[in-house]
């Protein structure tokens, strides 16, 4: 990083991501901007300038471009492309069942330059995914990617607490029957799990800031 940059942590996609973003001016918190992520051009939010602790926590190594604040331009741009990952998200679930995917899809984020589409989603076995991302990608002529917010890969259960290989847990989760402890598919209470997902996020986000 040259004596001119300055990097912030920013937040950044629905699921509240967060990560290093350098920038050739001033910001403040709180600050919508535009910035360039792993994933694309995204929206954020400015949470502070990155201390010895912040660079120590984020061991990814990835910092980003902070490239400007957003404009009113770029929230209606952002407000159109939520429209059509409305209309993509209808027709990733309606697919996805026609296929008979044993996932469930229960949100969409379409970077703001339009050239990538993540598909968040669950499931409870596994599954050959490309018909489903080619299809997508073929009708919006956009690269879709999924990903996956269930189970860590390898892990099996439902997600409970005493599921899976623990005493009184589930035998049936691995096969994608159920759990026999609490009656529960892997992919019930995916709104749960998600609002459980933002909290944690949260949290570390008020840890580090």
């Amino acid at each position: 990083m040259t004596s001119d940059q300055v990097e912030y942590l920013v937040s950044h996609g629905c699921a509240g991501e967060f990560a290093r973003f350098r920038a050739m001016e001033l910001f403040r918190r709180g600050d919508r901007v535009v910035v360039r992520s792993q994933r694309g051009l995204e929206l954020g939010e400015v949470l502070c300038k990155c201390t010895a602790r912040h660079t120590e926590s984020l061991r990814d190594g990835f910092v980003g471009e902070l490239l400007r604040r957003a404009s009113s331009e770029d929230e209606t741009i952002a407000a159109g492309l939520n429209e059509r990952g409305q209309r993509l998200f209808e027709d990733g679930r309606r697919l996805a069942g026609e296929l008979g995917l044993p996932l469930e899809i229960f949100d969409v984020e379409i970077t703001l330059d339009g050239h990538q589409v993540v598909l968040y989603h669950v499931r409870w076995q596994e599954c050959d995914e490309r018909p489903l991302v080619s299809a997508l990608s073929r009708k919006y002529e956009t690269l879709v990617a999924l990903r996956d917010l269930g189970l860590p890969a390898g892990a099996s259960g439902c997600g409970r607490p005493d599921c899976g290989s623990k005493e009184g847990g589930c035998s049936t989760c691995s096969t994608g029957g159920g759990c026999s402890s609490c009656g529960k598919t892997l992919g019930h209470d995916v709104k749960e799990y998600f609002a459980g997902l933002r909290q944690q996020m949260e949290e570390r986000r008020r840890s580090l800031v």
